[in-house]
């Protein structure tokens, strides 16, 4: 996985915020399928997926599929426009330090301070 991240990196590194959510995303998708095949294997193995595909009859277009993938779509994007703003600002603000920076500097992590004088 380190070498596929590497490559990756190696191939956005002009652009990096390309970089962290291509990166972001790999691990996440590495991540879920490891935990849709775990669950799979579960059910196999103690004969519940069988009675519980009997039971959905799931099709293409059964709200059991749709929702979630509306849902995941939804949250993508939501989180992709948190992600690009946060990037924004940790990288490409200017010196000023506004409403928006007080908002979002203690999610960075960094100190909200103002100095005085």
């Amino acid at each position: 996985m380190k070498k596929i991240l590497k490559k990756i990196s190696a191939g956005f590194h002009q652009i990096s915020i390309i970089s962290y959510i291509v990166s972001s995303f790999i691990k996440s998708l590495f991540i879920a399928i490891g935990l849709v095949a775990v669950l799979y294997f579960i059910f196999w193995a103690t004969g519940i997926y069988a009675s519980l595909e009997a039971a959905l009859d799931l099709k293409y277009n059964s709200p059991i599929v749709l929702v979630p993938m509306w849902a995941f779509i939804a949250l993508f994007v939501l989180c992709f426009m948190v992600g690009f703003l946060m990037y924004f600002h940790k990288y490409k603000r200017g010196k000023s330090k506004t409403a928006f920076y007080s908002a979002v500097a203690p999610a960075l992590g960094q100190n909200n301070k103002k100095k005085n004088g």
